[in-house]
């Protein structure tokens, strides 16, 4: 059952992985929004006469032919622009190179050297040989930030669960992975019931504060669940004894980069934060049992048991007078 449960987890996981690969690096047509194009690593091409949104490469090239009605923004790499972009266009660590019937509604700023051919036309400034500082890369990141601020801070969070509690972290990979619908199902319960109980604390007097605290704490609560579910997923392809950290790192890096595909992230997100609450409360469920079975085992208030002498044919000695009066046993 464990290999079964094994195979099925990492055949799901390549599933996830497989779709966007050949998705991510290509513009969506027909549809009525134009999407995002956001890669971890690779190129990305806006052909001619496609249109999309915002377009942000980790690690890799971005062409654009056809219409971004964002900002164009790589970290590490180069940026083509043969045709439009509504925002502004920002290689971080990278070259800029503007063609004759390029036109760029924002800012051109890039890390190297900016080459525009006769004929391109830019509304906002044009800056090469830019040192950007932290600030600048969050702000040019756009919809990426909050993806990066948000994975970031649930690592941190599980470094820290796995420093204060290991033992802990190996009850709850143990739940996880032995009772899986059993996760779920109580991490649903969890996943709903904590907003409503803070709703109803808030609306009464008396639990005031107390629905106060567990409302602005949802989402602390909800990222230790995700923290460890990528714990638990990571212990799949990283088998105790091995390290703990290294397994909380290799469940991280497969859940963050399936969050950055556009309208998976919050699916992503809330299915590991309801399983890892779930796995929570399965192991603190058989913790407690177990504790109260180790207690059964030693009943308190018995009464203690007499030693009864074994029978033996030697008569009993008779105690004399004289004994009786040294002892302060006479009459």
């Amino acid at each position: 059952m464990q290999r079964g449960r094994t195979g099925l987890a990492l055949l799901l996981m390549a599933v996830w992985l497989a779709v966007p690969v050949a998705t991510l690096g290509q513009t969506q047509q027909g549809t009525a929004e134009p999407r995002d194009q956001i890669v971890l690593s690779g190129d990305v091409q806006v052909r001619r006469g496609q249109e999309v949104g915002e377009v942000v490469v980790l690690h890799g090239t971005a062409m654009v032919a056809g219409v971004v009605r964002g900002d164009v923004v790589v970290l590490d790499g180069r940026i083509d622009v043969t045709g439009q972009v509504s925002g502004a266009v920002v290689s971080v660590g990278g070259s800029v190179a503007l063609g004759p019937s390029s036109r760029v509604l924002g800012d051109v700023l890039a890390h190297e050297r900016v080459v525009a051919a006769p004929g391109a036309r830019v509304d906002g400034d044009v800056r090469e040989g830019v040192t950007f500082t932290f600030r600048a890369p969050i702000e040019a990141l756009g919809a990426f930030a909050p993806w990066l601020a948000v994975w970031s801070s649930v690592l941190a969070l599980g470094l820290l669960l796995l420093l204060g509690g290991p033992r802990a972290a190996d009850a709850i990979s143990s739940a996880a992975h032995g009772s899986p619908w059993p996760s779920v199902g109580w991490g649903f319960a969890v996943f709903l019931v904590l907003p409503l109980a803070g709703v109803i604390g808030v609306f009464s007097l008396v639990l005031l504060p107390l629905g106060l605290g567990l409302l602005l704490s949802l989402f602390l609560l909800y990222s230790v669940g995700l923290a460890w579910s990528a714990f638990a997923l990571g212990r799949v392809l990283w088998h105790e004894p091995r390290s703990r950290v290294l397994a909380l790192l290799i469940g991280w890096v497969i859940l963050t980069a399936v969050a950055a595909i556009p309208f998976v992230g919050g699916v992503v997100w809330v299915a590991g934060a309801v399983f890892g609450l779930g796995a929570g409360t399965v192991a603190i469920w058989r913790a407690r049992g177990a504790a109260s079975r180790a207690g059964g085992r030693h009943r308190q208030g018995g009464k203690m048991p007499v030693m009864i002498p074994a029978a033996t044919d030697e008569p009993e000695p008779m105690i004399v007078e004289r004994e009786m009066g040294e002892e302060g046993a006479g009459l």
